[in-house]
This record gives structure tokens, C-alpha cells and sequence, in this order.
């Protein structure tokens, strides 16, 4: 497949300040938000794009629920074809997965619930089980409240969208989109993960880089065309982009939740504060922004919990950038602020730990093998070498990889572990260490997944007979915090 690259330009050939795009990443970093890369675009052109290293250009990135929007791009296709309507019943789709009578409202249940989150479920169901059928689990799941009456977000609502489309048309949707969105939009390499029975999970699971969601974000700004040819029908993403349903089922909870999440949704998407702004999002800062009235896309992927923060650094900053005006708008050329953007774009970094470079302990401590206490890691072993550079061998499980840390820097790692299972391999292989000695006694270094916005922060004090060791991981669904001791 042709990997077809998006159009580039200065920023102010497309009425963009350059010096706002400073500021937002000035900003970002002062208010130390885990970001991994963005890219920013108007009038369908690339006017700033940027990797805090060690992440690259060419990396897939998990998308987590961004995917979501991928799939509701799906259903509009098959709608677009005639396969389905959205007030088909979910139920109809599979009465060979029935042995009894489903509950009421399960019955009553349409594609429409499933593409804007409101099945009737009270509660999201538990179907994501190792080695079971998902569809089965959905469909015997208790609906409490009448489909379309209540917001509940819904990843298995999504997954059910991914199994109906692959029931209809006998290919998973990631095949399904790649003649229909993939291929024509050349976004080449990605990939998604399956569930037990061989289904694209649907609400999640895309693993993309950051140039692919610019591109899905240019489909959606130009209503289905892209190169001057209708793909999708406008309207789907009219409505996909629309206010479908209320996204705050009791206003008065309204304080206790971030502002951009209590705009409405629509099938698959999140409304925005600003007007006429909608998103596809992902946990932990994976955003597709998409603002018509700028003519403008913002693709991002990070490691962050504090998403609204990212979010309102857009609006305070990048927006008011970009006149309303889109077709008369100008920004003089300021050779002096391009100069200073391009130059940190291209110096951007991921920040490493803080400390010095070496302790006067390291030689005693260095190649030394420590076992390690019981644990929810599973790491049985560890050794540090400081000579020439610092290097860390873990054991975990019966399988062991050494990474070489850098100092104020980044170095990049195989961990080479699970070789067996595609989706840890591409997701957990590819790391970057850097460390530093915090303390004559302890040294601590940071793992950064590069596939995925996972980190891991390893802090170890060296004692005269072993070691007492912290442990945690962020971002990610299963965060562990923990501390250990080695002898």
C-alpha cells in the first residue's frame, strides 16, 4: 500500500501564530503532562508536528477507546452499503448465541444504543473474559433500564457494534475498513486486537501512529472526503460528530466531572466546550480534536492522566491561535518565533530522571545478583552493572532481558519478552531507559513503553547486606505500586 503523507507548511501560511504553538508546548511541559507526540493541522496541511523522544514517528501507538470512532466510521460504511440500519435489534444478529430467552430489555435493544452508549445498563457489563465467548456474556447480561433512556459508558456496547459487522459480513472490521477507510487514506502497518473468538475488540485496541489519526481527524473535517472523493456519506459523521444523547445522566454531579466529558456524545464521539468542537478519545491522552470553525485537526498521544488539562491548554492556547475567519485569515511571517518552534520540535524530550551521573558505592554494587522478595511483578532477580555504562538484567517468570539505561538521556531496549503473544510483544517489547543516582545510596530509573503510554519507575537503596526496592507502574489499567527487598 502507498504510504500517502500529509501536506506540511508554515504555520502562518495557514493563519497559525507560531509563537501560540510555542507557548502550548512551553506550557505542556511546565505543567510536566506526559505528552508523546502531536500533530497539528490546518486547511488539510501540517503546519507543527513533534515527538518527545524516545517516541518516533513511525511507532504504533494503543489508542485505547480512540478506537472507538474507528468503529462507528465502520457501521457508517455498512449503513452506507445497506448492511444494517441503526434500529436494527442487537438481538437479531444472534439467535444462534441465545439458548434462553434474553432479559426484556435486552430485547428491546438497537445498534442506535450500542453507537451512543445508552443499552440500558446501569452498570458496564464484565464480558472481557480470557478464553470466553464476549458476545455470549453481553447478550446474558440483565439491561435494568430501558435502552435509550440512560448515558453509561459502554466498551462492550462497542465490541457488540465489531461483532454484528463481522456476523454480517464474515471478515473481522479491521478488514472490513482497510478497501474501504485504510487503503484510501494510506494509513499502512497498523493493527487490532482480537478477542478469544477472533473479533476486532472494537472499542479498543487499535494500535496507530500519530500521522494515521491525523488523517482519520482530515476524513472526519471534510465530512467523508478525502483526495476529492466521497467515502462516507456526509451525514453519518454529521450525526456520529453530533449530540447524540446527554453525557451527565445527573446534572447535579455535574462538578464532580471534567468539563469536556459532560458536552454530549454522539455515536462513538465526545462533544467539546468550545462550539462546533468534537473529539475521539482515548485513555491517557490519545486525542483525535476536531475543530470545523478553524478548519483545524489536532492528533496527540501521551502517557496522562490529567487529560482535561490537555484538553484546556488547547482551548486557552492553540485555539484563539486560529481566526474564526477561515477563509480571509493571515499571520505575518515571524522568521524569529519559526526559527524558535522548529528548534523545539526538533529538541524535544521525554524528561529523565534527575541526579548524578555515578555514586562512589557503584563499583561495590555493580554485577552483584540480588534475589528479590515475592512480588506482583514476578521479578525474581536483579543485577546492576555501573562500569562503563549502567545496565540492569531482570528476571521475570523464567525469562530475563537486559536494558541499558541512559543518563539524561534515553536509550532504547528490546525486552524481548512473551515472544509467543503477538499483542505483548508489539506492545511491551520496544522500551527506553534512563536513570540516575538520587542519592549516594539509590538509584532510580524509568522504563518508558514506547508502543503504549505505559511508564515504569524502578527506585532501589543499596544496603551492606541486599537491597530495599520501589516499584510502580502508571498509566495503564492495572497501575501496580509496590515495594520489595533483595538479598
Amino acid at each position: 500500500m502507498e504510504n500517502k503523507k500529509l501536506l506540511r507548511a508554515k504555520p502562518y501560511e495557514m493563519g497559525v501564530d507560531p509563537k501560540a504553538i510555542l507557548n502550548f508546548i512551553n506550557v505542556l511541559e511546565e505543567k510536566q503532562l506526559s505528552i508523546h507526540s502531536f500533530m497539528l493541522m490546518r486547511h488539510n496541511k501540517v503546519v507543527a508536528e513533534g515527538w518527545w523522544k524516545p517516541f518516533k514517528p513511525e511507532y504504533n501507538h494503543e489508542l485505547y477507546s480512540l478506537s472507538k470512532s474507528f468503529t462507528s466510521i465502520a457501521i457508517g460504511f455498512a449503513v452506507q452499503e445497506g448492511l444494517l440500519t441503526v434500529e436494527d435489534y442487537v438481538v437479531s444478529y444472534f439467535k444462534d448465541k441465545l439458548p434462553c430467552q434474553p432479559c426484556e430489555n435486552m430485547k428491546k435493544m438497537k445498534i442506535k444504543h450500542l453507537l451512543n452508549m445508552c443499552t440500558g445498563h446501569s452498570v458496564e457489563p464484565d464480558i472481557m473474559k480470557e478464553g470466553q465467548d464476549w458476545v455470549y456474556l453481553f447478550l446474558t447480561s440483565y439491561v435494568d433500564c430501558e435502552p435509550g433512556s440512560i448515558f453509561v459508558y459502554n466498551t462492550p456496547a462497542t465490541y457488540m457494534l465489531s461483532a454484528i459487522l463481522q456476523k454480517i459480513t464474515g471478515i473481522t472490521l479491521y478488514d472490513y475498513l482497510q478497501p474501504r477507510l485504510f487503503e484510501p487514506l494510506g494509513i499502512s502497518n497498523v493493527w487490532w486486537e482480537l478477542c478469544p473468538k477472533g473479533i476486532s475488540t472494537g472499542g479498543f485496541g487499535l494500535n496507530a501512529k500519530t500521522e494515521d489519526v491525523a488523517k482519520f481527524g482530515t476524513f472526519l473535517l471534510n465530512n467523508g472526503v478525502w483526495e476529492g472523493k466521497q467515502l462516507l456519506n456526509s451525514e453519518w459523521i454529521k450525526k456520529a460528530s453530533s449530540k447524540v444523547i446527554e453525557s451527565l445522566s445527573n446534572p447535579e454531579t455535574a462538578d464532580q466531572w471534567p468539563k469536556d466529558w459532560i458536552q454530549g456524545y454522539g455515536y462513538q464521539f465526545w462533544r467539546c466546550q468550545p462550539e462546533g468542537v468534537y473529539r475521539a478519545d482515548g485513555a491517557f491522552g490519545q486525542f483525535c480534536i476536531v475543530m470545523p470553525n478553524q478548519d483545524a485537526i489536532l492528533a496527540m498521544q501521551s502517557g496522562e492522566e490529567d487529560t482535561q488539562t490537555i484538553l484546556s491548554c488547547v482551548w486557552d492556547i492553540l485555539l484563539p491561535a486560529m481566526k474564526d475567519d477561515i477563509s480571509k485569515d493571515t499571520v505575518p511571517e515571524d522568521k524569529e518565533s519559526q526559527m524558535a518552534l522548529e528548534e523545539k520540535l526538533s529538541s524535544l524530550i521525554y524528561k529523565a530522571p534527575a541526579g548524578e551521573a555515578t555514586s562512589p558505592i557503584a563499583d561495590k554494587v555493580s554485577r552483584r545478583e540480588y534475589e528479590v522478595s515475592e512480588n506482583p511483578i514476578k521479578l525474581t532477580k536483579i543485577i546492576f552493572d555501573f562500569a562503563d555504562t549502567n545496565k540492569v538484567t531482570m528476571t521475570l517468570g523464567n525469562e530475563s532481558y537486559t536494558a541499558e539505561i541512559g543518563y539524561q538521556k534515553w536509550i532504547d531496549n528490546q525486552a524481548g519478552l512473551n515472544k509467543e503473544d503477538k499483542k505483548v510483544f508489539l506492545q511491551y517489547n520496544d522500551i527506553s531507559c534512563a536513570g540516575a543516582w538520587i542519592k549516594e545510596d539509590t538509584f532510580r530509573f524509568e522504563t518508558l513503553f514506547t508502543r503504549i503510554p505505559t511508564k515504569e519507575i524502578f527506585e532501589i537503596r543499596f544496603h551492606e547486606k541486599g537491597i530495599s526496592m520501589s516499584f510502580e507502574s502508571k498509566n495503564n489499567f492495572s497501575a501496580i505500586k509496590c515495594n520489595m527487598m533483595g538479598w
